[in-house]
């Protein structure tokens, strides 16, 4: 009989209330959650074929100074889509340009002769001071690639005459044009170098340089040969005097055509000088203050919009390094199985039509979504999403999901290749000032890069190239800042209140990860003694500073310059014994099942205090006083959870313990009862998903989570995780890597934050 247990309040113990009465009017096993309603198709994502960058094709944009705001279009032809980024307001003139040669166009501007840049496209950013040209009243400021060096070259339009200062610091002087003229840059014939022309009053005046015959162009085109000069000049109507002029190349052949922009909405695109009555028509409108720019895409059409060239070729390349997961499939024969797999189910179906209905309501014909920009922090952006397409990419390759709640398993898979995609799109290492490299982030990478793992097989070339990309990167950052510590060997407290177990147990899953996915990369050799480095220290304790314990090759007591678990292992932050972060040990034992997951050895040093810290949940005993009343260890019966110092999260969260319950049940020793724990949060989990139909699991407002940035995403990757944990137990074989594992080093690199 299932028991539901409420919490009459945000205290610490919790005393048992009537249950909700639709939760139990009705057996557990009977179909209580409503059926997900006809769901808006998924746009999907064409393979880039052999994976070499394409010529970048050009895009329109926007921008307003005044609030700092850039925006970026989707590519012609494609579903309008939008990505933003937002700079610090200025005045001038703003920009769009290739400023570092990586075949992507970024923001930039001029004001009255001082030229600023930056290597940005999403989220938010700064100025970076590039150079001073230019300055008198009436200079127009031009851009481009003039020395055929794929990096912008600056310069000013001055009532004919053009002062341009290469990239390098070289200058060019040359006349071309009358004064009232608009100056337009472009690659009017393909040869890799930008020229020079002016639109005057609805007419387009190119020169094309470095030519001895006439090019072939349409009968409206007038053509003049300037012999002395090598040069062309091709005269021909288009727009009117009213038309503001742009430039690009919008089809990705290599050569720009004119086009303009009429009543600061429709955006008129030529064919050229051969195509000129070849025409095509964009509804972009323009807001109050914005200038009409052209920005660049340098990947396919309906592709990552904010990639570079640079970036994808090197993506591809690192896909190709990656080796599929090994097929595991989930059982109903461990207890609690059959509701946490019910669970998963259900809550997939409310955050699938939550997003695509609600939250991301709009979106689902776009490729890709502009993500970062959805909330104010990225760990909302992110995080939420890495969550839900984890939970679906592992039901639809470890169950046997066919159709559950009225949801196929292609509408599953497309629904989490569109968040995989868009969250591997949007990290730094594919789109300049994408996430990652931050607090976290190798969480959400690994969380994300997981579900492109498990799916590798659905997945397009390209969405493999920047998952595969995402996870490397992340383990390179992993690599770079190396362990953190809450106490040195002293005892002092180096982050008071707060141990760093968190963020190294965060920081050795990527690692993990990229070992499991690529391993003939040749950074695994890094990448494995950065996991043993960060393993040892993530639950390290006191006793540790004086054992003669060996791990890989390190003698603890002659190692190790700090420790972050307390002897008892609990684990200490936001100031008190945090059964919230004790739980955290459930990263050692997923890098492990990561790697079982790929048939690799799983160092002894993943193992390291994992069992120790697991039983601070399972078995240690906290008496009152000291500790909070009533007393007792933190898992109680029935899956009610024990502060002994108080509430950190939340006073409802056994979501958040199933999941390292599941791993628990998988590596822990027998006496701690892992399996029973399991089966008890599962089912409370359960229960409090059972008071509603459409399949979520918390009440409204915080009184059960307090979690703010996406809650429900967060408890369905926990559960989906103790799924996945059941299948690696059942389906795959087990082994211990004892070997000495050179280079590990467990210092600090980088400061202390104060």
């Amino acid at each position: 009989m299932l028991a539901l247990i409420l919490l009459a309040s945000a205290g610490v113990a919790a005393a048992p209330i009537s249950a909700a009465p639709d939760a139990t009017a009705r057996p557990l096993a009977l179909p209580l959650i409503d059926q997900a309603p006809a769901l808006p198709a998924i746009a999907g994502v064409s393979s880039s074929g052999n994976g070499k960058p394409t010529t970048p094709r050009s895009v329109p944009a926007a921008a307003a100074l005044g609030s700092g705001a850039f925006i970026i279009y989707s590519g012609v032809g494609t579903p309008v889509a939008r990505t933003a980024v937002t700079f610090p307001v200025a005045g001038g003139m703003p920009l769009l340009a290739d400023w570092d040669g990586d075949g992507l166009a970024t923001p930039g501007r001029y004001e009255a002769g001082q030229w600023f840049s930056s290597s940005t496209i999403l989220s938010n950013a700064g100025w970076e001071a590039k150079a001073s040209w230019g300055g008198q009243v009436g200079d127009v400021p031009v851009v481009g690639d003039i020395n055929g060096d794929r990096r912008a070259d600056i310069g000013v339009y001055r009532a004919g005459q053009w002062h341009w200062q290469i990239t390098g610091g070289a200058t060019v002087d040359e006349t071309f044009g009358e004064p009232g003229d608009l100056p337009v840059v472009g690659d009017w014939d393909g040869d890799g170098l930008d020229d020079v022309g002016v639109f005057r009053a609805g007419s387009w005046i190119l020169r094309y340089a470095n030519v001895k015959k006439a090019p072939k162009v349409s009968n409206d085109v007038v053509v003049t040969m300037v012999p002395e000069a090598n040069a062309a000049i091709l005269t021909f109507p288009f727009g009117l005097p009213t038309d503001t002029p742009i430039v690009g190349d919008w089809n990705a052949d290599g050569i720009d055509t004119p086009g303009v922009v009429r009543d600061r909405s429709q955006w008129i695109l030529s064919g050229g000088a051969t195509k000129l009555k070849q025409s095509t028509t964009v509804n972009v409108p323009l807001a109050a203050g914005q200038t009409a720019l052209v920005g660049t895409q340098a990947t396919l059409p309906g592709h990552c919009p904010t990639a570079t060239s640079t970036s994808e070729k090197m993506a591809y390349k690192i896909a190709r390094r990656v080796v599929a997961p090994a097929t595991a499939k989930g059982t109903l024969k461990i207890d609690g199985m059959a509701e946490i797999k019910a669970t998963v189910n259900d809550g997939l179906r409310y955050v699938i039509v939550n997003d695509l209905t609600k939250r991301l309501k709009g979106l689902s014909s776009l490729p890709y979504y502009d993500a970062l920009n959805r909330y104010p922090t990225d760990e909302e952006s992110i995080r939420r999403v890495a969550n839900s397409a984890q939970a679906a990419a592992i039901m639809a390759t470890t169950s046997d999901w066919k159709k559950v709640n009225g949801i196929s398993r292609n509408e599953l898979v497309s629904y989490a290749r569109w968040q995989i995609r868009t969250v591997a799109c949007q990290h730094g290492v594919n789109s300049p000032g994408g996430w990652g490299n931050t607090f976290q982030s190798a969480l959400w990478a690994t969380v994300a890069g997981q579900a492109g793992w498990l799916l590798w097989r659905d997945l397009s070339s390209q969405e493999r190239a920047y998952v595969a990309s995402m996870v490397a990167a992340e383990a390179d950052y992993s690599v770079a800042r190396g362990p953190f510590y809450f106490r040195n060997r002293a005892g002092v407290e180096l982050t008071p209140g707060d141990s760093r177990a968190d963020e190294v147990s965060w920081d050795l899953m990527a690692p993990a990860l990229a070992m499991a996915m690529m391993p003939k990369d040749p950074r695994v050799p890094t990448w494995r003694a950065t996991l043993v480095s960060l393993s040892i220290a993530a639950f390290a304790r006191p006793s540790d500073l004086t054992s003669n314990g060996i791990y890989n090759g390190v003698i603890l007591r002659n190692s190790l310059p700090g420790t972050n678990a307390n002897e008892d292992g609990t684990i200490t932050n936001h100031g008190k014994v945090n059964p919230d972060y004790t739980q955290n040990v459930q990263h050692l034992w997923w890098a492990a099942s990561l790697l079982r997951n790929a048939k690799q050895s799983v160092p002894s040093a993943v193992f390291l205090n994992a069992d120790v810290v697991y039983r601070a949940l399972a078995v240690v005993n906290f008496p009152s006083p000291p500790y909070a009343a009533p007393g007792g260890v933190v898992y109680q019966p029935l899956g009610q959870i024990y502060y002994p110092m108080g509430v950190g999260w939340g006073v409802r969260r056994p979501a958040t313990f199933t999941g390292v319950d599941g791993f628990a049940n998988v590596f822990a020793a027998a006496d701690t009862k892992a399996g029973e724990f399991l089966a008890a949060h599962a089912r409370d989990t359960r229960a409090l998903q059972l008071r509603w139909s459409d399949g979520h699991i918390y009440a409204p407002g915080l009184g059960e989570e307090t979690y703010k940035l996406g809650k429900e995403e967060y408890a369905l990757s926990q559960m989906a995780l103790a799924w996945w944990s059941g299948a690696i137990k059942t389906s795959t074989n087990f082994s211990i890597m004892r070997d000495k594992v050179p280079g590990v080093n467990l210092e600090s690199r980088v400061p202390v934050p104060q």
